[in-house]
């Protein structure tokens, strides 16, 4: 269930009244100052900078300026008065404080809330509280914010990284704006809720799939983030880090054959834009011949067919040969007809036009390229059988002539069989 959180804005008009002059008196000490190393501090620093981090962002609180601030050396002593004119200026200040000195503000402060009630805040623990207050609801509303988008427009993928576990890597996340979520994953689709909630003090999301699915064994937990930007989230629970990439619409409209926003040719088209795709970009040139992967292997989530398994069959092979003892460099681990190469790794890390999300297609995928490439002579595809990123049992892979059309089977350890990849946008 989601829940609905309010927005509070709070605005501090603060005075000083212990200083009625420049002429500072030494032995003035004022027992509401804020260290440094206090947390306060640390939230009056993100009040006033000019945050883009969701997590830590508070834009609930407007100081009303002018007002004076002192400032303390580390024996309490006041060594300056400030006047502050607005949040560029208190920010420098901050930033700027030695690490032994200390500041205070006058007390009580007023404060009016959004409704126009005035409370007054007496202390420093009493502003900690009502900042407190104020910023986790802000945080919380910045994240959901930013998370949660209208259908059709942008959705979170799982990317496939060397250094974090790969089993859920080409799944995509469609996070609305009402709680509710949306995992396509191995061609099935998973519905659930998500949140984000503070606990302890520190901020996390939390994901409940429906039902008892391994999606959802793997996925009900809370993530405490550690990475929040506004195309990259980092997340983690259970020892286990998991990354979520943004990719939204692509503005521009396509038509079989056009040229795709990275240099290659645009091969398929959806109605929609739906599991955070609607094109098919096919890039124009072959790499060099690999093979598919080890011979006598099983790799059940590598054998889909259907339009839109393309990237999540390539990762599942990859993975499956990366978690094998050393099989690149040793791949008799697997077969001694094996020589260690192998396509779909070459695939994830191709980079063309500075996109790095290019992988082989399924079957069907393969098929609807030649299907709609061949008639118009685009392509520069070769006449050859081509993998794609379906397996067909233990010892073959499907692969298709691109020059014919005919999908048939060959050994996984080929050699003559060639590589193209695309991508999804």
């Amino acid at each position: 269930m989601k829940k609905i959180f309010k927005i509070f804005a709070l605005l501090f008009l603060i005075t000083n009244t212990n200083c009625q002059n420049n002429d500072f008196d030494d032995t003035l000490k004022l027992p509401e100052v804020i260290k440094k190393e206090d947390q306060l501090f640390e939230l009056l620093e993100n009040i006033t900078k000019d945050e883009t981090d969701p997590t830590t962002s508070i834009t609930c609180i407007d100081f009303i300026y002018p007002f004076q601030l002192l400032i303390y050396n580390q024996n309490l002593q006041v060594i300056n008065l400030v006047t502050l004119t607005g949040d560029e200026m208190f920010s420098e200040l901050l930033g700027n404080l030695p690490s032994n000195n200390s500041i205070s503000i006058s007390y009580p402060l007023q404060t009016t809330l959004s409704d126009g009630t005035v409370f007054i805040v007496n202390n420093n623990a009493e502003l900690k509280l009502a900042i407190d207050a104020c910023s986790k609801e802000d945080i919380i509303s910045n994240c959901s914010d930013l998370f949660g988008s209208p259908t059709g427009t942008c959705v979170w993928k799982v990317p496939f990284l060397d250094n974090e576990n790969n089993d859920f890597a080409g799944a995509v996340f469609t996070a609305n704006p009402n709680g509710t979520i949306n995992i396509f994953h191995l061609n099935n689709t998973y519905v659930g809720t998500w949140v984000f909630l503070f606990i302890d003090d520190k901020l996390y999301l939390n994901i409940n799939i429906s039902g008892t699915s391994t999606v959802a064994t793997a996925w009900n937990l809370n993530y405490e983030i550690l990475v929040f930007e506004n195309d990259l989230f980092k997340i983690k629970s259970n020892n286990i880090t998991r990354t979520l990439i943004k990719t939204c619409k692509d503005s521009e409209e396509y038509e079989i054959g056009d040229m795709g926003p990275k240099g290659g040719i645009i091969a398929f088209k959806k109605v929609n834009y739906t599991n955070g795709w609607q094109y098919i970009e096919v890039a124009q040139n072959d790499f060099q011949n690999e093979e598919w992967g080890c011979f006598s292997s099983n790799i059940i989530e590598s054998q889909f067919n259907q339009i839109g398994t393309g990237i999540q069959n390539t990762y599942a092979n990859l993975n499956f040969h990366n978690n094998l003892n050393n099989y690149y460099v040793n791949p008799s681990i697997c077969s001694n007809l094996n020589n260690g190469t192998l396509a779909s790794k070459t695939a994830k890390n191709t980079i063309i036009s500075n996109a790095k999300d290019w992988f082989i297609p399924s079957k069907d995928e393969f098929e609807s390229i030649y299907n709609n490439l061949h008639p118009l002579n685009l392509g520069n595809f070769a006449n050859s059988n081509y993998w794609t990123s379906t397996e067909a049992n233990t010892n073959n892979a499907v692969v298709i002539n691109m020059q014919t059309g005919v999908v048939s089977n060959s050994n996984k350890n080929s050699l003559q069989t060639k590589t193209r990849v695309i991508r999804y946008f």
